[in-house]
């Protein structure tokens, strides 16, 4: 991936966007934990190897809101290695996220697509991530 390729999760610092409140957190504190979140998601696959426990519906919806938070578009590789996912099981969990509108393709270009949470997805996200004990 480029540099200029979504960081997928990554802890490194966002580019400069503008400050706004989402409830009653700064978007950066927002952003912070979701990518806290998931890196604990991705422990617990080291610790539950049954499939019940894999829930990478959660990992991945985490990685687009990170990316909405960021400003930065996330593409289906990105995700795919973000999330320790095969080429096959990202497509499929993009396609049944885009089918429960969670999720949108907002652009295709041969084999590569952009994937980004719908308004509802964004909506559900913040809150489960605000609404998250602290981590």
């Amino acid at each position: 991936m480029s540099s200029s390729a979504w960081r997928g999760c990554s802890s490194a610092p966002a580019m400069e966007r503008p400050v706004t409140h989402i409830g009653d957190r700064l978007p950066d504190a927002l952003e912070a934990k979701a990518t806290r979140m998931h890196g604990l998601g991705r422990l617990r696959g080291k610790h539950f190897l049954a499939a019940v426990m894999a829930d990478s519906a959660m990992d991945v919806m985490l990685c687009l809101l990170v990316g909405e938070l960021q400003g930065i578009p996330v593409s289906d590789t990105a995700l795919a290695v973000g999330n320790m996912l095969s080429r096959e099981e990202t497509d499929l969990m993009i396609d049944k996220l885009v089918n429960a509108g969670l999720a949108v393709v907002t652009s295709h270009d041969g084999n590569r697509r952009i994937v980004a949470l719908t308004p509802l997805g964004s909506a559900r996200m913040r809150s489960f991530v605000a609404d998250y004990p602290d981590v």
